[in-house]
């Protein structure tokens, strides 16, 4: 290079930066209206500039326009205009940036804007009897119609708004903390004068509420705790002593669901005042969710009324497993929500971050990504939203006024709230892994969105009763029903390895449904399969299968890919019969890419059962019942994610 070019190219690199001016048209908008964000961009270089902004939150990209002029004060300069029309989505105070310009191989970041937004008549809420009516593909209830169907939407309703507590998930864990666990269980076992003092308290949040279960030495073994109490000799009060451990809310709240084993043996629950005796330690550091409180519990001498024992003394288990059930499934509607952020966060940055000349968004193994983050977001609400609208069915049939009718609904439902938990937790830790993927080393910022939903996902599969409980739940759970007379499961465990039933009638009959026949024989099968899996641990264990860990959570694993794959097969059905095939070709990739991999896991898990036995019959059952699908799944899921880039966001 001749020294004249080397001093060109030197004062080229040393010329100063881009300067970087936005602005918005308004900075107060109510949820639904447009506002109109400008970047300009001034350079005293004729190198193009290239605009992005992080992905949004608050808001959705609905039109972009970009103009370029010559910099009349700069010699070959030139201004860059963008107008970015954003569309407000969600209440909050917004901070749209910081902007990012890229010219060569600088990065300027430009100051981010700020705007309000507030909740307007077309909001949220005004949409939500239509979509819980989409989701649970069902109709809405028509006007006058009984409360058990004005109970329906509001219990839809209820995961709905569940859905929107994914843009802040500290605050998610405590408003759910304060509402589920830390309210319902005087709802649903409170006297009428524990209700009368507390619940208006915690309704109009001058209180808050904590539930206070967990204990330092054993927290999942629930009924292991050391809490104690002892009555006072004049008999009007329980004195409490112990510890309990991660208690959201445990800063600041008002009032504590505490269990305790009154005289060491009987696990009992107490509505427990803050005040003397009763201590929350410092708050913990935690990997995620940092907006929340999370603290120790000490309990030393602290005199509790005796008329504030909440239900029965010796029955606080009654109180602790229902409302979990409760939370695991409003965690779930939190994660799809998640799921669903994610995905958008993903797919607006995709569109955005451009490599080798053309948006990532075109590359085949990010469009994977995204179809396999759109794939869970629509199984996980069909497995979410078919569970809802079971329960409301069963409530229909019951006195909502009597909550122990409603318990006696919800206890139906166990094995369902935790395959909810932990499907969709587990979704949710796969889309946010993901979007770390997709934003690269951005991901891996604190500036940016992904490494934050990376850290506040994780506790997801913890809290609620961790993973491996709730699996163990599900499969002791079907056996204990099954030994119980309860469900037929043996009797169906017995069939499924008859040679004649397993490969004959029963499953060819599903081939009548011409539109998804080869996906329906994949359920029939994986049906047949984990039924023969827990005939095989019966055979095998008997009452002592509940202790093979292993192969319970085989058998939960097979179970929740069933319910998963009939779940996603069902709503797409109903799709087809309600829009039409042209309608609801994505849903239809969908359900089949979905079928074929969760088939696959069935069968992988169901092998390892009868080997681990050494079974014959399931074996050979397993043989007869496997079945080769093949499709083209690359082409289905660059369909699939195709329809997720065009819109800039999950709208199925």
């Amino acid at each position: 290079m001749s020294a004249l070019l080397l001093v060109l190219a030197l004062l080229q690199q040393q010329a100063p930066p881009p300067e970087v001016m936005s602005a918005v048209d308004r900075d107060r908008v109510t949820v639904g209206e447009d506002i109109d964000l400008t970047i300009r961009v001034t350079s005293r270089s004729a190198e193009p500039v290239q605009v992005s902004l992080p992905p949004l939150l608050g808001f959705e990209l609905v039109g972009r326009s970009e103009r370029s002029e010559v910099n009349y004060t700069a010699d070959k300069g030139r201004i860059t205009t963008v107008t970015l029309q954003l569309r407000a989505t969600a209440r909050g105070r917004w901070r749209l940036g910081p902007i990012q310009v890229r010219q060569g191989r600088r990065l300027i970041q430009g100051d981010p804007v700020e705007v309000s937004v507030e909740r307007g008549n077309a909001g949220t809420w005004a949409s939500l009897p239509s979509r819980m009516a989409r989701l649970l593909e069902r109709a809405p209830p028509p006007a006058g119609a009984p409360s058990a169907a004005v109970t329906i939407v509001l219990s839809a309703g209820s995961a709905v708004v569940g859905e929107q507590f994914a843009l802040q998930a500290s605050f998610a864990g405590t408003h759910s903390s304060h509402v589920n666990i830390g309210t319902l269980p005087i709802v649903f076992f409170g006297t009428e004068e524990q209700k009368r003092k507390y619940l208006p308290l915690l309704a109009s949040g001058e209180w808050i509420g904590a539930y206070a279960l967990t204990k330092p030495q054993s927290s999942s073994d629930a009924l292991a705790t050391k809490t104690k109490a002892v009555l006072s000799p004049d008999k009007r009060h329980y004195i409490l002593n112990g510890q309990k451990m991660w208690i959201t809310n445990g800063g600041f709240a008002d009032l504590f669901t505490v269990f305790a084993k009154v005289d060491g043996e009987k696990f009992t629950a107490f509505l427990v005042e803050r005040g003397p005796g009763l201590v929350s330690g410092h708050e913990e550091k935690k990997l995620g969710i940092d907006g929340s409180s999370t603290t120790a519990l000490m309990l030393e001498d602290c005199h509790v009324p005796v008329e504030n024992v909440l239900g029965e003394i010796g029955r606080g288990h009654k109180i602790a497993f229902n409302v979990l059930n409760i939370g695991r499934l409003k965690l779930g509607a939190r994660s799809v929500g998640t799921i669903k952020l994610s995905l958008q966060q993903s797919v607006q940055y995709a569109k955005e971050r451009h490599q080798f000349g053309q948006p990532i968004s075109n590359f085949g193994l990010i469009k994977h990504k995204l179809a396999e983050m759109t794939i869970r977001a629509y199984v996980g609400e069909s497995i979410l939203y078919r569970t809802l609208g079971m329960i409301d069915d069963a409530l229909e049939h019951a006195d909502k006024d009597d909550p122990a009718q409603v318990l006696g609904v919800l206890e139906q439902f166990a094995i369902e709230c935790s395959i909810i938990k932990v499907w969709e937790s587990e979704a949710l830790g796969y889309v946010v892994d993901e979007e770390v993927q997709v934003f690269g080393g951005y991901g891996y910022s604190k500036d940016y969105p992904a490494e934050r939903a990376y850290r506040d996902a994780r506790i997801a599969r913890i809290y609620e009763g961790t993973n491996e409980i709730n699996r163990i739940v599900i499969g002791s759970q079907l056996l204990r029903r099954a030994a119980a007379g309860e469900l037929a499961l043996f009797e169906a465990a017995a069939n499924a390895i008859e040679p004649g039933l397993v490969a004959g009638e029963t499953l060819n009959q599903t081939r009548a449904n011409v539109a998804f026949s080869e996906e329906l024989l994949l359920v029939q099968a994986a049906k047949s399969m984990t039924l023969a899996s827990i005939g095989a641990a019966d055979r095998a264990y008997g009452d002592g299968a509940r202790h093979e860990q292993e192969v319970i959570a085989h058998i939960a694993d097979m179970v929740m890919n069933v319910y998963a794959m009939e779940s996603a097969l069902l709503r797409t059905q109903r799709l087809f019969t309600d829009r039409g095939i042209e309608n609801s070709r994505v849903q239809a990739d969908i359900a089949r890419v979905f079928a074929r991999d969760a088939a696959s896991r069935v069968e992988r898990a169901a092998r390892a059962v009868a080997s681990e036995i050494e079974d014959e019959k399931c074996a050979a059952a397993i043989d007869q019942l496997a079945h080769s699908s093949p499709m083209k799944s690359i082409a289905s899921r660059r369909r699939i994610a195709d329809a997720v880039i065009h819109a800039g966001k999950y709208n199925l």
